[in-house]
This record gives C-alpha cells, sequence and structure tokens, in this order.
C-alpha cells in the first residue's frame, strides 16, 4: 500500500536540512564544493533539495531540478544510508534519480517542478534555483520520480 504524502508545506524542510548536516557533517563539504557556495548557505541548499524531493513524492510526477540542486541532490544521494533512510521515513520510498531524457522532456519537468515549487513555497529563491532565463536549462536527469 502507497503510503499518503503530506502537504509539502507541511514539514519543516529547514529543521530537517539541519539534522541532516549535523548528522553528516562531510556532506556540508560535498555540498560546498559540487554546487559552489558558501558554507553557511549549506543548508539553504540541502532544504532546497528536500522541498524538491517532497514534490516529487506528493505529485508523484517526473521532475528534473535546475542544474544547482541536481549538483547537491547528487552528494545527498551518495550518503546512501542517510539518503534511503530520509526517503523511506519521509514519503515511504525510495526517490529515484535518472539520468537522460532528451531537453524538451527535461525542460517540460524543470517548469512543472518550478510550477509545483510555485504553488507551495512561492518565488524559489534564485541562488538555489536560478533566474528564469536559467530555468530553461535544467540537469540532465529525465526521470527523477519516487
Amino acid at each position: 500500500m502507497k503510503q499518503t504524502i503530506s502537504h509539502p508545506t507541511q514539514t519543516d524542510h529547514s529543521a530537517l536540512a539541519v539534522q541532516l548536516l549535523e548528522q553528516n557533517p562531510v556532506l556540508t563539504d560535498k555540498i560546498v564544493k559540487a554546487v559552489p557556495l558558501a558554507a553557511e548557505e549549506a543548508p539553504a541548499m540541502l532544504t532546497e533539495v528536500l522541498r524538491f524531493l517532497h514534490l516529487i513524492a506528493w505529485s508523484d510526477q517526473k521532475l528534473t531540478p535546475p542544474l544547482t540542486l541536481d549538483n547537491a541532490w547528487h552528494e545527498f544521494i551518495l550518503f546512501t544510508r542517510a539518503y534511503a533512510a530520509y526517503c523511506q521515513e519521509q514519503f515511504g520510498r525510495f526517490i529515484h534519480h535518472q539520468p537522460g531524457g532528451t531537453e524538451d522532456e527535461n525542460g517540460r519537468q524543470l517548469r512543472a517542478a518550478l510550477k509545483l515549487y510555485q504553488l507551495c513555497f512561492g518565488t524559489p529563491d534564485t541562488r538555489y534555483w536560478g533566474d528564469h532565463g536559467y530555468w530553461s536549462r535544467a540537469a540532465d536527469c529525465g526521470s527523477c520520480e519516487g
């Protein structure tokens, strides 16, 4: 039986990001190098990754992140135990990351992610999601789904 996923606004993604970084201190360094950004921004960057994952699980759609989120997500995935436990606890299933998809598919899935983000959280922070011109440049992962 599929787990019912809470609405994304009902989760404190910031607190979860801080907790994950405290439990996995090397993750901060990995995110900072991958994105790149200042160390003090790592919790906010991971918060955006967690919001994106929640949107995938909640909407049950294939979504594509912007490249900055994708790079940070890659680093989180490498902490396999923490990532798998997080997905299981929050969504009752693993959120897969499948590289591929055409540029058009990835662009559509990025726009769908942005639309859902705006509906749930308001205007995305351009430091992590890029600006409107950037939104046409999706990460190269067309089948990010739960």
